[in-house]
């Protein structure tokens, strides 16, 4: 009875120590969790970096300020509430700003950016969320 006790312990410590980024120290469990990567982004040593410049970036190039009945253009902050699903999709959660001409242009600026590398936990794809504020 010991050796069989004895064994499914072995094995149980083996299984656990199999996943990537799973730390154990005594009673402690601790799980590494990787962010998404832009593509592009994936041989640089700082990837959040990365990931933040190319954000910006996409921000810049695609973002279409929206104009007033005037001509002017609409300028104004905005709130992006987001996540990175599984599949490494964008996918918008919700957007606050108090011009709904503002909202309508962040979701087309959304919708063109490039699927990513899916974040990771324990080694297994998982929705990562953001939060970003723009001030447009």
């Amino acid at each position: 009875m010991k050796k069989i006790l004895f064994i499914g312990c072995l094995l149980v410590s083996l299984m656990s120590y199999a996943q990537e980024n799973v730390k154990t120290e005594g009673n402690t469990v601790t799980v590494k969790e990787i962010a998404p990567v832009w593509p592009g982004c994936e041989n640089e040593d700082n990837k959040d970096n990365c990931f933040n410049s190319k954000f910006l970036n996409h921000v810049k190039t695609t973002y279409k300020y929206p104009r007033k009945d005037s001509g002017d253009f609409i300028r104004g902050k905005a709130t992006i509430k987001m996540h990175i699903d599984e599949n490494g999709n964008a996918k918008i959660d919700k957007i606050e700003t108090k011009e709904p001409k503002i909202k309508s242009a962040v979701q087309k600026m959304l919708a063109e950016l490039p699927k990513m590398t899916p974040g990771k936990k324990a080694g297994k794809p998982v929705s990562i969320k953001y939060t970003i504020p723009l001030q447009l």
